[in-house]
């Protein structure tokens, strides 16, 4: 019984843990950065909701849309999307300058992130769905331990870049671009 359906498989399966690690790294990020943004730029408790808000409607709007066009485009174009989408919602988010502008830039930052999120998440299950048939199970337990690891990593960057290190926000934040990168190289090919 043949376990894979493509000879580059494995690789294709880190790396969709790689960019599911990368979304838990920025998640877990961002959460960790809240009491700064709310000191810094003097947000109320609903304006750091609707930013953490943003970050869950972002992702279901990624993966229902990504869903549906997963096989008409292909994993490889929309693989590409989330990660513009990261990048964009990078730039986006360090925007935020004063307190005048923070909201907008933090809260369409947090959306964008969640967009590419979603969008990699409607594409790495049905991918390792697809390129494991017999141990299906297996290798998506395997893809989404990325997920907890991430949020583990992000919050553990948040609180020594940025607590411990003093670094404010914006380095620990970019801390996420890490597993991004690494996720942009690992599909890059395949």
């Amino acid at each position: 019984m043949q376990e894979t359906t493509v000879p580059n498989a494995k690789r294709l399966l880190w790396a969709g843990f790689m960019a599911i690690l990368a979304a838990g790294v920025g998640f877990a990020l961002r959460g960790g950065i809240f009491g700064t943004w709310a000191s810094e730029y003097g947000f109320t408790g609903a304006q750091l909701g609707a930013i953490g808000g943003a970050g869950f409607s972002g992702f279901c709007f990624g993966i229902i849309i990504g869903g549906v066009l997963v096989d008409k485009f292909g994993y490889g174009k929309l693989v590409a999307l989330a990660l513009i989408g990261h990048v964009v919602s990078a730039l986006v988010t360090f925007g935020a300058s004063s307190p005048q502008d923070a909201y907008n830039f933090l809260f369409w930052g947090m959306f964008i992130f969640a967009y590419a999120n979603g969008t990699l998440e409607a594409v790495a299950n049905p991918l390792v769905a697809t390129i494991f048939p017999q141990q299906r199970t297996h290798y998506l337990n395997i893809l989404h331990a990325s997920w907890p690891l991430g949020m583990v990593l992000g919050a553990v960057a948040s609180y020594l870049i940025g607590t411990v290190g003093g670094y404010g926000w914006k380095v620990p934040l970019s801390f996420y671009m890490v597993p991004t990168i690494a996720y942009a190289g690992m599909f890059m090919g395949q």
